[in-house]
């Protein structure tokens, strides 16, 4: 059932039933889809900008949106998920140039974003593109009376999603209503969802898990909580109105603290491998959650899954999981497929997969080599049918003559009790080229981190160089900000600490 029939049919049969808070911001059902109308209305009176990268119906418009977790969230991108519009999602943290170049790119028929970001204001102006600034009365002033919302077409695009890979520009993909409805039918299944899966994601909606957690949880008529930024007291009392927690390993690790919390019964992770620490941090604080750990990409959607129980896992708990019923798996070198155990290039065949980007990522990311697609994530299929994750494309470490993957490196420290996260990198090296320095948190002694990695890794296989640090920089999308750690280690940067005893 399309999301607009969805939205509809709990407004109309519980209409007072709570359908999204932000930050204490709330809407019905009722509320969200008048909410809807009045948006759909309002758009569709908008001229609209030619283009040919992003086919839409001639009733549809392409917003966008810069405006980050502002309750005007719940409305906007509710509607790209139930009326014939699509969003162009930007997200608030890219550099001002950055914004430029991609409203001078896609220009969209309309922009919403904060009275604060004048300097995207001041390029929508000179591109021509209309701006409503939602923190102010112009978004209610935007709006109309409310319109009947047309049936949507399964193959029309409702998203322009970016996603950054292994280069510093975003590429931009177009997704389309039947993938996602696809994906809502499959994750119901596999994460349990029902009505009362009322659901907390605290990450930032312009990245693709919170938004799935907020197109699934429409979907099922369950109530969807949210931050306009987070921080923990927030987070906490966010918690006690959900059943499921939706976040990638780093929020989840943020608030897997204080006294147990055992109304919470799912928990969903993707985005970066959740480690042992954070598993065994969220197994104590909510006892009765069953944890799902998904491996995808925005380009391919749901690719393995591994569901953590309080006493074991469906997979091997240092692995991504086995495919999901619809994804087939090869692992591939030079286009040939390596034997079970060996590593190589992850390839994925589903219905999933985008067609291909609308700009960037010629020479990276995603591509497709007949039905077979890939992201550029290396990896190993194990002898039970598991997954496990190496690295990425261009990620190798070449030290001595020896090919070394960071992530089985990473994989092996966050097995050791007491290592808080660990970032694996490859620093340059006058004899070895690269030389293999990890970056630990946590305070176990370095004689005992060494001896456990020598018990599960190959010698050239072990770092030379460790460091200890504090607190993580973070990329916005909370993954450890790996640019930033390698150059504090080139610079000496005192944020990080040498390990030496």
């Amino acid at each position: 059932m399309p999301l607009c029939n969805a939205i509809a049919i709990h407004a109309r049969q519980r209409p007072d039933a709570l359908a999204v808070s932000i930050s204490g911001s709330p809407l019905t059902y009722g509320e969200l889809h008048h909410n809807i109308a009045r948006l759909h209305g309002a758009l569709v009176a908008l001229p609209r900008h030619p283009r040919a990268d992003v086919l839409l119906p001639e009733d549809a418009r392409l917003f966008a949106f810069a405006a980050g977790n502002h309750p005007s969230a719940a409305t906007l991108l509710a509607a790209a998920l139930a009326t014939p519009h699509a969003v162009q999602l930007l997200d608030p943290h890219w550099p001002d140039a950055l914004h430029q170049q991609t409203l001078a790119k896609l220009p969209p028929d309309v922009i919403f974003c904060l009275s604060t970001q004048t300097t995207l204001l001041a390029a929508a102006d000179h591109l021509g593109i209309p701006a409503v600034r939602v923190d102010t009365s112009d978004f209610d002033a935007f709006l109309a009376a409310p319109a009947d919302i047309p049936w949507t077409v399964p193959s029309d695009t409702f998203l322009v999603g970016f996603t950054s890979g292994t280069t510093s520009q975003p590429k931009a993909f177009a997704r389309s209503r039947q993938s996602w409805r696809i994906s809502l039918d499959a994750s119901r299944e596999a994460f349990a969802l029902t009505d009362q899966t009322h659901t907390f994601a605290p990450g930032p909606l312009a990245h693709g898990i919170t938004l799935y957690a907020f197109a699934e949880t429409l979907d099922l008529g369950a109530a969807f909580h949210g931050l306009t930024h987070f921080e923990p007291a927030a987070a906490h009392r966010a918690l006690s109105a959900a059943r499921r927690i939706v976040a990638v390993p780093t929020l989840l690790s943020a608030i897997s603290h204080g006294s147990a919390q055992e109304h919470i019964r799912e928990i969903t992770t993707a985005g970066a491998k959740l480690d042992t620490t954070i598993l065994g941090k969220a197994r104590t604080t909510f006892p009765n959650a069953r944890i799902h750990e998904y491996y995808g990409a925005s380009e391919l959607g749901f690719v393995s899954l591994n569901t953590h129980g309080l006493l074991s896992s469906s997979a091997p708990a240092n692995s991504v999981g086995r495919p999901f019923p619809h994804v087939s798996l090869s692992i591939r070198q030079n286009g040939q497929e390596v034997p079970q155990g060996s590593p190589g290039t992850i390839f994925v065949r589903g219905d999933l997969a985008i067609d291909g980007y609308l700009w960037g990522g010629r020479n990276s990311g995603f591509r497709r080599e007949g039905p077979w697609a890939t992201v550029g994530d290396i990896g190993r299929l194990n002898n039970d049918g598991s997954l496990s994750l190496l690295g990425r494309e261009g990620g190798m470490v070449i030290t001595s003559g020896h090919n070394v993957y960071p992530q089985e490196i990473e994989t092996a420290l966050a097995e050791i009790p007491g290592v808080e996260g660990a970032v694996v990198l490859g620093q340059s090296h006058p004899s070895r080229g690269q030389e293999i320095i990890a970056i630990v948190g946590g305070a176990v002694p370095l004689a005992e981190i060494k001896s456990q990695l020598a018990i599960r890794l190959p010698r050239y296989k072990l770092p030379r160089r460790f460091y200890r640090v504090e607190a993580w920089p973070l990329t916005s999308s909370g993954k450890a900000d790996r640019a930033a750690l390698l150059t504090w280690a080139e610079t000496k940067d005192a944020r990080l600490a040498a390990v030496t005893a």
